[in-house]
């Protein structure tokens, strides 16, 4: 089973190049297993995932956008960016304060998977001085203003936290310790996709078609 974290696309493989021509070379010994995590390694990797795991579910709680009129709906836009952007940096505060892995390379995936939320916190806050500078008041440049923030919110597509969380997966000891860490659970079993109002339900494994 893949490390899956939510909305991020699975690594593709990558095939091994075979030689074309000449005496196929002698086989190499299959690698040795990887030693399995101790249970401080499965408490790292519980509180990494946990880490992240509460930044997702901030983001599906954020203050609603209040679109009465135009100066409520900025009011509402700058609170919900403060609130993603203070959840963007507790997370990246929090990726700082965790120990020393006891696994070898996890100190290189929490620094690539912080690095990545640190960019995510930077665009959240470019975004924030983007809201300040909305003019209620004037029709023409409160629509320029808003599209100004969604210029600066659209920089977070670039962010790539595909291959930060495809380094955790290629450590095979930290991935076998996530895979026993209860924080690390809803990145295996992601929840089901709702249906669209008036869709039915997907199938679910096992269950007739």
């Amino acid at each position: 089973m893949r490390f899956r974290a939510t909305s991020l696309a699975a690594l593709a493989a990558i095939p091994l190049a075979l030689s074309a021509c000449g005496a196929a070379p002698a086989p190499e010994p299959a690698p040795a297993p990887p030693k399995a995590a101790g249970p401080e390694g499965v408490e790292w990797a519980g509180r990494l995932c946990g880490l992240v795991n509460d930044f997702s579910a901030s983001q599906k709680n954020l203050p609603a956008v209040d679109k009465s009129n135009t100066q409520a709906m900025k009011n509402s836009v700058v609170a919900r960016l403060d609130t993603a952007s203070k959840t963007a940096d507790d997370t990246v505060r929090g990726l700082q304060e965790l120990p020393p892995s006891p696994i070898e390379g996890g100190d290189q995936v929490n620094q690539g998977i912080r690095d990545g939320f640190v960019q995510i916190r930077d665009v959240l806050v470019g975004a924030r001085a983007k809201a300040d500078q909305v003019d209620p008041n004037d029709k023409q440049k409160f629509t320029e203003g808003m599209t100004a923030l969604q210029t600066e919110l659209q920089k977070s597509s670039q962010v790539d936290l595909n291959s930060k969380f495809g380094a955790l997966e290629k450590n095979q000891q930290l991935a076998g310790a996530a895979k026993q860490a209860p924080g690390c659970k809803p990145f295996f079993n992601p929840a089901p996709a709702q249906p669209a109002p008036g869709q039915p339900a997907p199938a679910q494994p096992g269950q007739p078609q």
